[in-house]
């Protein structure tokens, strides 16, 4: 939005430039509207699924049943954990559907050799190779998949021939020999002509680890591939969905149960439907045959597949890193399904198989109901913030509490949100510096905030920020259900619910760079989303900002509003703007009905006494004693 769609090949020239092409045409396409990104990450995964399938029905002709559940265990797939950024992670998924389509052509073009159609051939070698480069430059570690390639051949090679494996073996690289282009040509382009500029995808640099001690490399990069493996062929089943489960609602876990079935009847009737079709067509190849195959290219698809990951030491996870093992799901669905069929009795067979698929069905639903969930929280979020600051002033560092663990990505991306709202326009600069820093308020940080001394350079590939550690602005939100608290160094709104370290940063806050006198902000909508219906937050966002300018008439009538209209704080220092306002304009009346709300509560109660007897305004008498009986004495 604002370095213009070519600051993408800056952002990626150091170590993926193909991705830099690839985002450019993306958003020229899309725009920041985060509703096409995702529709597209949906029909690449569609293309991709349609691609194995077409890919299995060439490995293993007319056995369609097999083949579909291959495809389905694919298409299904739950250890990718993210389908749901659809953005950041679209090279990935848009990768994964050119790798299968890639290995198709390579199928396709042996398989056309039985005819004399050159032109045909050579359409599918070319296809086969172009995908092959496209593919491995979106994703470079994804050339282990190559290995997947070669098997897939020699597949089909022996089943033509009918001859041992040391037979076999020099026909399967006699007709895969061409595809050596593929690997080659990435590996002569990026050793050769490319200068790698980011350690971490550096090939000399990763395996100067290994140079240095071999022996312990070894050791390292068997136990990192085999719990990469483990992820990937049963734990991406099994261990995807609980954590996630466990933090839903009963009605969310109810209506992902209810999609489960649905999702089991729809393969149940598939099958069906796919059986009676079998039956006046018989089954090309022996089943037990069939499965061995398939355990073969599975699993020593999986192996080779995160090779280059762990060689890179990387791992792959079911969480954080999934996307490290998305090129070797294809191998993963495939040693699922040939290990569902080595189950000998039919029905325990159908049981395990629909298990598996009600277990994928409930992972991706829960952890898409769970994002849905951070996402309306971190729009909530900003959203308060657009009503409480109207303006930041340049230069400043937002120290950040989100209610939910981890949200808005452990925090990364809370910089992008406080400059797309506040500093949208375009500019003509590579790289971009962003007026506004962003910190969460972690442990990691807090060290440097509590100094409050340093100014720090940072950044990440095409954009800079200054973390100014000496002008913070300090947010918190408690809860899900508290307001957005905007403090102040002088006297900070701090709620029961926050953690001590709100508490000890809270009096290095800057309240200066929330500008007053301007225009309100408006969020886009299509990435905050729409504005709610007006509530209590609303109107604490309003009061909280006609406190810090002294309107205290403002904030009594914002007061009588609210109270009128029944709305009431789930976070009861959230009274203190209203309790001031109603002090310094002298409404006794409005004060003592208040403080049977807020007495209740010690740790409300003191701040409450605290705040009103530091009110520097002279205040009715009335005022007074209902401050001292009511907040400072009573309840004591």
């Amino acid at each position: 939005m604002v370095g213009g769609a070519k600051i993408f090949h800056e952002m990626f020239r150091i170590d993926r430039p193909a991705r830099g092409f690839f985002f450019e045409w993306a958003y020229a396409l899309f725009g920041p509207n985060p509703l096409p990104w995702h529709l597209a990450a949906f029909l690449w995964r569609i293309t991709a699924a349609l691609g194995a399938l077409w890919t299995f029905d060439i490995l293993w002709k007319d056995n369609r049943r097999f083949n579909f559940i291959a495809a389905l265990l694919f298409a299904i797939y739950p250890g990718y954990f993210w389908w749901i950024s659809a953005i950041e992670y679209q090279p990935m998924i848009a990768s994964l559907a050119l790798q299968v389509f890639s290995i198709y052509f390579t199928l396709m073009a042996l398989k056309t050799l039985q005819v004399t159609r050159y032109k045909v051939r050579i359409a599918y070698a070319i296809g086969a190779i172009l995908t092959g480069w496209s593919y491995i430059a979106l994703v470079d570690y994804a050339i282990g998949m190559e290995a997947f390639r070669f098997i897939a051949v020699y597949l089909l090679v022996a089943r033509e021939s009918k001859n041992s494996f040391w037979k076999n073996l020099p026909a399967t690289a006699k007709a895969w020999a061409w595809t050596i282009l593929i690997p080659l040509g990435v590996v002569i382009w990026r050793v050769f002509f490319f200068t790698n500029e980011r350690k971490a995808t550096d090939i000399g640099g990763q395996l100067s680890v290994f140079i240095a001690n071999p022996a312990a490399a070894s050791i390292d990069w068997f136990f990192q591939i085999y719990k990469s493996v483990l992820n990937l062929s049963v734990l991406a089943w099994m261990d995807q969905f609980p954590a996630f489960v466990q933090s839903m609602r009963l009605r969310d876990i109810a209506f992902g149960l209810l999609l489960a079935v649905i999702v089991i009847l729809l393969v149940v009737y598939a099958e069906r439907r796919i059986k009676l079709s079998a039956e006046s067509k018989p089954m090309d190849g022996d089943q037990a045959q069939i499965t061995k195959e398939a355990l073969i290219l599975g699993g020593l698809g999986m192996v080779f597949g995160v090779l280059p990951v762990v060689m890179a030491n990387r791992h792959v996870n079911i969480t954080g890193f999934s996307h490290y093992g998305l090129p070797a799901s294809l191998a993963a669905a495939v040693f699922m399904a040939a290990a569902i069929e080595l189950i000998s009795m039919q029905r325990a067979r159908m049981a395990v198989l629909y298990a598996v698929v009600g277990f994928a069905a409930l992972s991706h639903f829960s952890i898409a109901t769970n994002a849905v969930t951070e996402i309306k929280a971190l729009e909530n979020f900003w959203r308060q913030v657009s009503w409480r600051v109207p303006a930041l002033r340049p230069g400043a560092t937002l120290v950040i509490h989100y209610p939910l663990p981890g949200m808005g990505d452990g925090g990364l991306a809370l910089i992008e949100a406080a400059n797309v709202m506040y500093f949208p326009e375009a500019k003509n600069e590579i790289p971009v510096h962003y007026p506004l820093a962003g910190l969460t308020l972690n442990g990691e940080n807090l060290p440097g905030i509590l100094d409050g001394t340093q100014i720090d350079e940072s950044g990440y590939r095409s954009h800079t920020y200054t973390i100014d550690y000496t002008n913070i602005l300090v947010m918190s939100q408690p809860t899900l259900n508290s307001c957005v608290h905007v403090l102040t160094a002088s006297n900070p709104l701090i709620s029961e619910y926050d953690p001590l370290d709100v508490s000890l940063v809270a009096p290095r806050s800057g309240i200066a760079n929330v500008i007053v006198d301007s225009e309100p902000v408006s969020p886009p909508e299509a990435i905050f989303g729409n504005d709610p219906e007006r509530g209590w937050c609303n109107y604490f966002q309003e009061a909280d900002l006609a406190a810090q300018i002294g309107d205290w008439e403002r904030v009594a009538a914002l007061g009588d509003e609210a109270i009128a209209l029944g709305f009431s704080p789930e976070d009861r220092v959230e009274w203190l703007p209203f309790l001031k306002g109603y002090a310094v304009t002298g409404d006794d009346g409005m004060l003592n009905e208040l403080a049977a709300r807020v007495a209740g509560e010690r740790v409300v109660r003191l701040q409450a006494c605290e705040t009103l007897n530091g009110i520097a305004l002279p205040l009715d008498d009335n005022v007074r004693e209902i401050i001292n009986v009511k907040y400072c004495k009573g309840g004591s």
